[in-house]
């Protein structure tokens, strides 16, 4: 494989978060610091086609390899400026983890805003965050964006033909990305259906060298979570962990429970 071959399968992986995020209707507020969302409808349309064509394949339980599909945007601009720096009006978009429950597929993906270096930089990305119904976590003013990287966590269940729902599960605009050490892990069990219930996934940071996350769950069952290679292709698995562009400083772990049980604890094993 060449190097561009290596970087348009990556790109395209990282796509397949943001469709599989944007398949529900309804989309429910996470708790604090979220201040807003709303829906970004006038995108749907388009990419309808794209979303049930990804969504199938998880719910196939097949894997997810270099898939093309239309640019989200109305513009096919490059993601990328400069020396090879993210666009400040586009969000960089990867994928942690994916599975299925009772036939339902699920999804947690990250959406990474890269920190603006000047205040009309700034109003360019608050503009784009709007526009995708996205809220920083500010005062309001596009200079508190600068020099800070904004991030969304987001859960998908389901499909729309599914009353499928959408969960921002937590968000951050930052200027020191969470960056957790040795063992050190921070896990943020969630509901794996609903806004509110059992918590059947866990999402979380652990640290660039951790190899390992065992979650333990309250029938006494447990879900091991593997660190993933760079670039691989994405499975269908109870859990994983995953580095995530423009995101150095942790790499994310999932784990969703193998019945309908509920979280107890989280550790790193390796």
């Amino acid at each position: 494989m060449t190097d561009t071959d290596g970087m348009e399968h990556g790109m395209a992986q990282d796509r397949i978060a943001l469709l599989l995020a944007d398949a529900a209707r309804e989309i429910e507020t996470g708790p604090a610091p979220v201040a807003a969302v709303v829906r970004g409808g006038r995108r749907r349309r388009a990419r309808r086609w794209a979303v049930t064509a990804v969504a199938a394949a998880v719910v196939a339980g097949g894997t997810v390899g270099a898939v093309r599909v239309l640019p989200e945007r109305e513009s096919a601009a490059p993601a990328h400026t400069g020396a090879g720096r993210p666009r400040v009006d586009e969000p960089v978009d990867s994928t942690v983890g994916f599975g299925t429950h009772d036939g339902k597929a699920w999804s947690v993906a990250l959406r990474v805003w890269t920190a603006p270096r000047d205040r009309a930089e700034a109003v360019q990305q608050m503009k784009a965050m709007a526009d995708w119904g996205l809220v920083p976590v500010t005062s309001g003013s596009p200079s508190d964006l600068i020099g800070r990287t904004s991030y969304f966590v987001i859960r998908q269940f389901g499909s729309p033909k599914q009353n499928g729902t959408r969960l921002i599960v937590t968000s951050d605009t930052t200027a020191d990305l969470p960056h957790p050490e040795g063992t050190q892990i921070n896990a943020l069990p969630q509901p794996l259906i609903a806004k509110s219930g059992p918590s059947r996934l866990v999402i979380g940071t652990v640290a660039t060298s951790a190899r390992q996350v065992t979650c333990h769950w309250k029938d006494g069952s447990t879900t091991v979570a593997n660190l993933a290679p760079d670039n691989s292709a994405l499975h269908d698995v109870n859990g994983v962990i995953r580095s995530i562009r423009e995101f150095p400083t942790a790499n994310w772990f999932v784990c969703a429970a193998p019945g309908k049980t509920a979280y107890k604890s989280a550790e790193v094993t390796k």
